[in-house]
């Protein structure tokens, strides 16, 4: 992965926010790095954390995109013991230095916690690749040595943060340039804003070339014609067991026909995407028998199992597809999403292959996903509520 700093470029930036804005771009403009919507950034002074807020594209964010919160008052939160994620965002709220900033991140206290001034916070795909595995802390420890000591899947909010400060004040030593985030992916810091960029590709870098000797960066490819009628005729039935019409995106390229024809398809397909992130698009399972009315009753008996009387009316059919015939379809509520849904999925397969070319791949728990689901999953609902459908 090329380091895109250019002194000059970065030169023309005289305060540390814009500069901190142009250096956010780098990352997000490349979707390796950074899912649809994801990755956070950050830098601060002695007093003040400045944190991308939630909602704007990492690869196009702007000075007015940062909110600066009360550095002391965000640390302090996590001495109280009674802080849960259910309420962790109106006390971040509350530390806003002015009120019409925009919302933070979800993960401002992780922001919070790390000591260095400059934090970069990304999903890279070959991070995931090498750590979504059965011996995750064994194989990060082989890769990253202690350039970034692993941190146990949490969920984004307070508990992540805490399990962040706790790995980082015993773990971290003078080499020690960023986290691994357990299926949720990578954290980078430094002393400037150059110096966390190189860090953050530093450790992607390092998990590329580690894939690369294994022999497992290359994805395979099966080029052959393809039947796309089955894929329409799986549109047509979601969209009438959801109550609503879904469009499609077909993704009949090589890589997407050499997954769907994978001998394990049923094995690694069914573990779970690399991220919880990844299922607020993608769900946590496709279909993969065109059975939409089996999956549709089964995927609901899921939530109902993992979130109880919460999971409520949440829609319960497939956002994948995908079947030998034609490679992987996705579903969306309109164009623009289920092209997204099928760029998310993309990068699960690449990420999932490459896992599995060197270990037995793993995705978070079935409650974390389904939680994940619950939480960011109600997009679909706004968007559909603004479109009038």
């Amino acid at each position: 992965m090329r380091n895109l700093w250019d002194k000059v470029a970065a030169g023309n930036y005289t305060s540390p926010l814009a500069l901190r804005a142009w250096s956010s771009r780098l990352i997000g403009s490349n979707s390796d790095l950074v899912l649809y919507g994801g990755g956070n950034t950050s830098f601060k002074t002695a007093d003040t954390l400045y944190v991308k807020g939630t909602g704007s594209d990492l690869g196009a964010v702007r000075e007015r995109d940062f909110t600066a919160l009360d550095l002391a008052q965000l640390r302090g939160l996590l001495e109280d013991p009674a802080l849960y994620d259910e309420a962790v965002m109106a006390r971040i709220d509350a530390c806003k230095l002015e009120a019409a900033a925009p919302k933070p991140s979800i993960e401002t206290l992780l922001h919070a916690v790390i000591p260095q001034p400059w934090v970069e916070h990304a999903h890279a795909d070959a991070v995931l690749a090498v750590a979504n595995v059965e011996r995750c802390e064994a194989t990060c420890a082989e890769v990253f040595g202690d350039l970034a000591p692993v941190v146990p899947y949490r969920h984004s909010g307070a508990a992540l943060a805490r399990a962040c400060k706790t790995v980082y004040e015993s773990s971290a030593t003078g080499n020690t340039i960023g986290l691994v985030l357990a299926f949720h992916g990578v954290v980078a810091f430094g002393r400037d804003g150059q110096e966390s960029y190189a860090n953050l590709l530093q450790l992607v870098n390092q998990a590329e070339d580690w894939l690369q000797h294994q022999g497992a960066w290359k994805l395979p490819e099966e080029p052959s014609p393809v039947t796309a009628a089955a894929a329409e005729v799986l549109r047509e039935r979601v969209s009438a067991l959801a109550g609503f019409p879904l469009s499609l995106h077909l993704d009949s390229s090589p890589q997407a026909l050499a997954w769907a024809r994978r001998k394990d398809l049923a094995e690694v397909a069914t573990q779970g995407p690399p991220t919880p992130q990844h299922a607020i698009y993608t769900r946590r399972l496709p279909l993969l028998d065109g059975n939409v009315g089996a999956y549709t009753a089964d995927y609901s008996n899921y939530l109902q199992r993992e979130l109880g009387a919460a999971a409520g009316s949440m829609d319960s059919t497939p956002r994948i597809a995908v079947d030998p015939a034609f490679g992987v379809c996705a579903f969306g509520v309109n164009p623009h999403y289920a092209a997204v849904t099928a760029e998310i999925y993309r990068h699960g397969i690449a990420i999932i292959t490459r896992a599995s070319a060197h270990g037995r791949y793993r995705a978070a728990s079935a409650r974390d996903m389904a939680r994940a689901e619950l939480e960011y999953g109600g997009f679909e609902q706004r968007v559909r509520s603004q479109s009038g459908t």
